[in-house]
């Protein structure tokens, strides 16, 4: 067969439940895929629609988009130098796989955490080892050192906050683990900066073993547009250029990225909902005896038995609400993870699960 061997013996990753598309409903909460639950800016279609009467659709899209470049830099308060645009941080991934990983090189993964990196990066021949949180999901960095002095590890990907865990590193053990292993190179996905705020981006100044990668799917709501950046050094941005296709990243996936920059007030509002309703969620599960996980990011992990997680799951489908199983991951069995949205939809989903309880 005419097949790449790593694919052949590929498990790949494992989508959620795509029924919500299925679903004509106007009125349903999509919290399975840590997506916006708002609409973004209103400047995205006001724009968008000016492109489409106006702008050169017959084109291939810019390819150096230096206006684009200019609001990502000014927004992480960096050089432009050591930032780039793709069509995704998932691309970002496999450009990073393409550009720095060799076969059966050793790649570790601070888990449990997302699983399209390791699809990835299989992929391309890395072997993908992984260092567990605890069953609290906390985070020992004595015994990570310990690991990594122990083995042969070229990458080490850290997801922070962490999806689907919640779990926060700071920036001092970011560094320390950058100054303590400067011979590898780690990756760290901020996709869920924005809930939140704490970042490792200064430290691409320092140092040249950190690539970290970041998307406006979530807080910015550009989901549907595809479209991620990534933080680095001036010299690795030089090396992923190499393998970054610049026509692959269209044109309405730049100007919605360029105007979601220019209204970041509405944006950080957004956020700020989100984690106040948060807050407000987990309070009021913990009155009617759920425990929920996670400090950061735009969701919840709720831990359940296997019986009452499939009724749970169906009876909120059947009020067309939609959550996330994360049964298919190891030690990840018993729980489910709830995208947070604003407080008026938290409240909704509040009182279903309310009613699924007293039933």
């Amino acid at each position: 067969m005419f097949i790449n061997r790593y694919v052949n013996s590929l498990k790949p990753y494992r989508l959620a439940s795509h029924k919500a598309w299925l679903n004509s409903d106007s009125n349903i909460l999509k919290l399975d895929w840590n997506e916006s639950t708002i609409d973004p800016s209103p400047l995205v279609k006001q724009n968008i629609v000016s492109f489409l009467n106006n702008g050169k659709i017959s084109w291939y899209p810019d390819v150096n988009n230096e206006l684009l470049l200019k609001k990502i830099a000014v927004y992480c308060d960096i050089g432009i130098d050591n930032v780039q645009y793709y069509p995704s941080s998932d691309v970002i991934h496999e450009c990073i796989a393409r550009a720095f990983v060799e076969y059966e090189d050793k790649v570790l993964m601070v888990s449990p955490t997302y699983d399209n990196f390791r699809s990835t990066f299989e992929s391309y021949g890395a072997k993908i080892d992984f260092f567990y949180l605890s069953d609290d999901f906390l985070f020992d960095l004595d015994k990570l050192k310990e690991y990594l002095t122990n083995n042969n590890i070229r990458m080490v990907y850290i997801c922070n906050p962490n999806n689907p865990t919640g779990t926060i590193y700071s920036r001092d053990t970011i560094e320390h683990l950058l100054l303590s292993f400067p011979e590898i190179m780690f990756i760290i996905d901020e996709a869920y900066f924005e809930f939140g705020g704490k970042t490792s981006k200064d430290l691409v100044i320092k140092y040249q073993n950190i690539l970290i990668t970041r998307t406006f799917s979530k807080a910015f709501g550009l989901a549907s547009f595809r479209i991620g950046y990534v933080i680095s050094s001036g010299e690795n941005i030089k090396i992923l250029s190499k393998v970054r296709n610049p026509k692959n990243i269209n044109m309405l996936s730049q100007i919605a990225a360029i105007s979601v920059l220019d209204d970041v007030s509405y944006m950080k509002k957004y956020a700020d909902d989100v984690m106040a309703s948060k807050k407000y969620f987990s309070e009021e599960l913990y009155e009617i005896g759920l425990k929920t996980y996670g400090e950061g990011g735009n969701f919840l992990l709720l831990k359940l038995n296997q019986k009452s997680k499939s009724d749970l799951i169906l009876f909120l489908e059947n009020k067309n609400i939609y959550i996330r199983d994360y049964g298919h991951i190891k030690k990840m069995e018993d729980f489910v993870r709830v995208t947070i949205g604003t407080k008026k939809q938290m409240e909704q989903v509040v009182l279903v699960i309310k009613e699924f309880y007293e039933k």
